[in-house]
């Protein structure tokens, strides 16, 4: 048993076997992975090619090791030519595309690849349904392979010359390199270039004729192991370089991304399959039936894996980031601690439902400042208190009363039946800095707390619950900040990452390049361009807003001024009258249904110029409701905008789109955000 177990053949076929299960695993979670974050580059679509490629031919030679018949073998082995005879192909259009990178201009070359990829189709119907490049199969277990036909010379001319154009792409790409980044990256690629077109290459067909009858299974077997490892390293090598190409986000990101995906996909993948392998080998040797054997070590290779990636989180971190630590470790922090709507609400509610059941009232509110208005974020008691509270339309003044008559401690202010607490946030000594909101209970006698005073137990609880509230209201805003900062920035930091990526050549660029485009951008591009959609709708129907608007910039505005008398402004309320018309459902308006909601509030809030309270009314929704929607609304019509100036135009005939089930923003306004002429948006 000892000895059948240690067969130096049957060990080599083993291993042989086992790294073509890996190179499998790996080849298909690249492709994966390349397919899922950069499919929309043209390098890493033919990157994923070549490796489809990989994946056909070491699949078709791990199911060799299964079939027990010559037929079965001669299916695999002719399915296995389809990877090998569209690899050329694959190869010289990757490094077409590569070259395409340093904008090297390749309209000759793209013609070639294609003639390269008809030709190489054609080889794999041949070497499918037909004898001209593979004949009949040598059926000779552990080695099975199909006899070189009459052109299978031909093929193998055809093979190495097109992977050595396709080198010589890639080598005069690394030449073209202006940086050192890049031309590194190159020089890994072009180490790695032939490692597939090795592996896949069905050499063992020269080589068993050499060989000729005699057995030389071993010696074949160990230069498979050899060439698979080999295969293998450069696999990854090429994958981590394209995961480069196209992507806008910082190296960084892209490094932490892939080597996280690694370890948690294709790693752990890998040790399953081997473990699967690895266990009928040795079963007989621990005594145990195969299927506690395997379960056991399946079980322990997952979730000591996922073990071992958690508690070498750090030291990936370290290998990753380097000099970068201590602000990733923040911005983790700031993750763990973001105050979302849902968590301030829920904080809100669970302060405010212990406060009225200390109290014992039935019902109370808080509303947060929001620019000059009010929001109500919390109510809890009967279904009638919502109504009871927006009902009042002075609270700004009982506010203002309340912080002139300096309620101290828990001492409340009585109006429109409740017990009212203004939430400030107070600066050195007893001077507020600024009014973060409003704290309302239904009061128990319609007379202050002193009628019904509280014991010091209670008071101290009471003093802490609004505390609690003012704390949780400012560390929202300052989150909210941060949101408002974080919106401003992202936008900014892709348009840097698009200058980066975009190479400049001197007598390449035209007017339209993508380089020149980048280096003189339309107000699109800007962080701000939301920010001015809005100000522009504010003053939709004249105004310095939208007089100066840096929106009159749009190519968009510039094409229908000839339809404006000329006038940049009067170009400008026709763009965003259209961008609003594109927002509108087919059909007749409706002002219950969802899917016209959006429409609805830009129509009666910019167009016709209503108040909150009268749309808010009309479409049976809260302001808070309404301020919300409102800014996805206007989210919308930058979209669109951006929509009509990337080139679908001014389409005043045009029907619009549904907008149901679009996401909604968070419920506030961060504070210190400019408000518009009609209301906070």
């Amino acid at each position: 048993m000892v000895e059948e177990l240690f067969d130096l053949t049957q060990l080599l076929e083993f291993i042989n076997v086992a790294l073509s299960s890996v190179l499998v695993i790996l080849a298909f979670s690249l492709l994966a992975y390349t397919l899922t974050y950069n499919f929309r580059d043209a390098v890493a679509r033919w990157f994923a090619l070549l490796l489809a490629c990989v994946v056909v031919t070491y699949a078709s030679e791990v199911a060799l090791d299964r079939v027990v018949s010559a037929a079965s073998a001669n299916r695999w082995l002719r399915l296995q030519w389809l990877g090998i005879a569209m690899l050329p192909a694959a190869y010289y259009l990757f490094s077409v595309a590569v070259l395409r990178t340093t904008n090297y201009r390749i309209g000759r070359r793209r013609v070639i690849g294609l003639v390269w990829l008809v030709i190489s189709a054609l080889s794999a119907l041949t070497a499918l349904f037909g004898t001209q490049i593979v004949g009949a199969v040598r059926y000779r277990p552990p080695i099975s392979y199909l006899e070189a036909g009459p052109l299978f010379g031909v093929f193998a001319i055809y093979y190495v010359a097109v992977i050595v154009l396709a080198l010589g792409n890639v080598w005069k790409a690394r030449q073209r390199c202006l940086t050192d980044s890049t031309r590194e990256r190159m020089t890994y690629l072009l180490i790695a270039f032939f490692a597939p077109g090795i592996g896949i290459f069905p050499y063992l067909i020269g080589f068993s004729r050499l060989t000729g009858d005699q057995d030389g299974s071993a010696l074949v077997l160990l230069l498979a192991i050899v060439v698979n490892i080999a295969v293998a390293m450069m696999l990854v090598v090429m994958s981590y370089t394209v995961a480069y190409f196209g992507v806008l986000t910082p190296d960084r990101v892209v490094r932490y991304r892939l080597l996280r995906f690694f370890f948690r996909g294709p790693l752990v993948a890998i040790f399953v399959i081997l473990a699967v392998q690895t266990v009928p080998k040795v079963e007989r040797l621990l005594g145990l039936p195969r299927d506690i054997v395997l379960f056991s070590v399946i079980t322990g290779v997952i979730v000591l894996s996922q073990l071992i990636l958690s508690v070498t989180k750090t030291l990936v971190d370290r290998l990753v980031y380097r000099e970068d630590r201590d602000e990733i470790a923040w911005l983790r922090e700031l993750d763990r601690r973001l105050l979302a709507t849902s968590d301030l609400r829920q904080f809100l509610e669970n302060n405010l439902v212990s406060l009225c059941e200390m109290l014992r009232v039935p019902a109370g509110f808080v509303a947060a400042t929001v620019g000059p208005d009010l929001i109500l974020e919390v109510v809890v008691g009967p279904e009638e208190t919502r109504k009871q509270v927006t009902a009042v339309d002075d609270w700004g003044e009982t506010l203002t009363t309340a912080l002139k008559q300096g309620a101290d401690g828990y001492q409340p202010l009585v109006h429109a039946g409740f017990w009212i607490w203004p939430l400030v946030e107070s600066g050195p000594g007893t001077e507020p800095v600024r009014v973060l909101g409003i704290l309302g209970v239904k009061a128990r006698a319609a007379a202050p707390l002193d009628a019904a005073p509280l014991d010091a137990d209670e008071q101290a609880v009471m003093e802490r619950m609004l505390q609690s509230i003012t704390r949780a209201l400012m560390d929202r805003q300052l989150q909210q900040r941060v949101f408002v900062a974080l919106r401003r920035i992202i936008p900014d930091i892709e348009r840097i990452q698009q200058m980066r990526s975009a190479v400049p050549y001197t007598a390449q660029e035209s007017d339209e390049s993508p380089v020149n485009v980048l280096l003189n951008p339309s107000p699109i591009h800007s962080p701000e361009f939301e920010s001015w959609v809005k100000d522009a709708l504010s003053h939709y129907w004249g105004g310095p807003k939208l007089t100066r608007s840096p929106l009159v910039q749009l190519r968009v505005v510039a094409d229908v001024l000839s339809q404006a008398d000329d006038n940049p402004t009067k170009a400008l309320r026709l763009v965003l009258g259209s961008a609003i018309e594109k927002l509108r459902p087919e059909g007749k308006q409706n002002f219950s249904a969802p899917e016209w909601l959006l429409y609805n509030i830009l129509e009666m809030r910019f167009i016709q110029g209503r108040k909150v309270r009268e749309i808010a009314d009309r479409l049976a929704i809260s302001e808070s409701d309404l301020y919300r929607k409102q800014r996805v609304a206007i989210g919308q019509v930058a979209r669109v905008l951006t929509e009509m100036e990337q080139g679908n135009g001014l389409d005043l005939n045009g029907r619009p789109e549904s907008l149901t089930g679009m996401p909604l923003l968070p419920q506030a306004q961060p504070v210190g955000e400019e408000e518009t002429a009609t209301g906070p948006v």
